[in-house]
């Protein structure tokens, strides 16, 4: 009998270990000895938009490693938790429910989309965690609350550049702008406009197209028929590239000008010929970089044998730089909190960055007086666009 119970006993034992061993993996509670800082990472590492989530990684890992390198935030190291939203609204929301409830995460980065922020939003605003979106250009992306921050130039500034561009130095009389259907190509589209006739310059035309057509001739055609001195795209370096090959073999006869949003050099890989001439902005000065900016390429070009970093690494890569600082500037302080770390974020002021020669935020957490480089594509490379 003793031996039965006995028996029964270690079994039940090794029942609860597993059990609990097994809640949340390496994700779950914390290790004892374990003082690292986590921040959370959602974003598009597997679907449709995975290539973005790739560049994510590469600015990110360089970024940790430097950080790490140099003993951390005050002896503690950086550590990132990823996790795969396909930059889809419904999974975002369930990444942000995991993250609020993991208290070694003292800050998130993502998402991608506008549309997957906001449906993440409140629940950080609600949680007091502070939601780093650094790649969205929304130029309401932070309405939910001050635990949201922004890093990109928002479109409401781009637009004023691309028709600053189109009415200035390319001389248009009519545009048109052709755009994703979605709270991104929208805000493209709608700034844009705007910024356009205020140039008084006529938008002879506005077409939309869904984030799965590979199909634009449609759209291209009516628009050609219209005979625009210049396209603008609200649009990412994938369907951009479809869309300037597919115009080039209707004929279109137009300047392309395209949002921050296409400048990668996979837009070059992907496009080739077609994408030649295409004029877009950069939220980095490759012409006369400074020198976090210069800092990070040489690292970029040792770790990733690539040519130049693309606007999504070098975001990320300023992103988890700007999250380290804030830690340091709480623990600075006292205590490293969700909140100290996002009072201490909103206060930034003068940050010698990669994606902005230096960052300060604004009282709505978005960049003060944010910088954009005009470039081109010329003989296959992005070479500054001058004035």
């Amino acid at each position: 009998m003793k031996r039965i119970r006995y028996g029964l006993l270690l079994v039940m034992t090794v029942i609860i270990a597993v059990v609990l061993g097994g809640c949340g993996g390496s994700q779950g509670v914390k290790t004892e000895g374990d003082n690292a800082l986590y921040v959370g990472v959602a974003g598009p590492f597997s679907g449709d938009g995975a290539e973005y989530g790739a560049m994510w990684k590469k600015g990110l890992e360089i970024a940790a490693e430097e950080i790490n390198a140099k003993g951390g935030v005050k002896g503690r190291p950086i550590k990132l938790i990823y996790e795969d939203s396909q930059a889809d609204p419904k999974q975002a929301a369930s990444i942000a429910q995991k993250f609020v409830k993991d208290e070694r995460i003292i800050a998130e980065l993502g998402d991608f989309s506008t549309n997957a922020t906001w449906s993440a939003s409140p629940i950080y605003q609600k949680a007091g965690l502070v939601q780093f979106a650094f790649n969205p250009s929304h130029p309401e992306l932070t309405k939910h609350g001050d635990y949201v921050f922004q890093l990109c130039p928002t479109q409401a500034d781009q637009a004023i550049a691309m028709a600053n561009l189109a009415t200035d130095k390319l001389k248009a009389k009519r545009v048109a702008v052709l755009y994703l259907n979605t709270d991104f190509g929208k805000a493209v589209k709608d700034n844009a406009v705007q910024a356009v006739t205020a140039k008084q310059a006529e938008v002879v035309a506005t077409e939309a197209y869904l984030s799965t057509d590979k199909d634009f001739k449609a759209q291209l055609t009516k628009v050609k028929e219209l005979n625009p001195d210049v396209i603008i795209l609200g649009s990412y370096y994938t369907d951009t590239a479809l869309i300037m090959k597919q115009a080039k073999d209707l004929g279109v006869k137009a300047t392309f000008i395209a949002s921050s949003s296409v400048h990668s050099p996979a837009l070059l890989s992907l496009g080739g010929d077609a994408v030649e001439g295409l004029v877009t902005l950069s939220v980095f000065n490759i012409g006369n970089p400074g020198e976090t900016l210069q800092h990070f390429t040489a690292k970029y070009q040792e770790k990733y044998g690539a040519s130049e970093p693309d606007t999504f690494a070098v975001q990320a890569y300023d992103a988890l730089r700007l999250i380290a600082n804030a830690a340091e500037k709480s623990a600075e302080q006292g205590e490293i909190t969700r909140k100290s770390v996002r009072d201490e974020l909103a206060k930034t002021q003068n940050f010698p960055a990669a994606s902005q020669n230096y960052i300060t935020y604004s009282p709505t957490r978005q960049l003060s007086q944010p910088e954009l480089f005009p470039i081109i594509v010329k003989e296959g490379k992005f070479v500054p666009y001058n004035l």
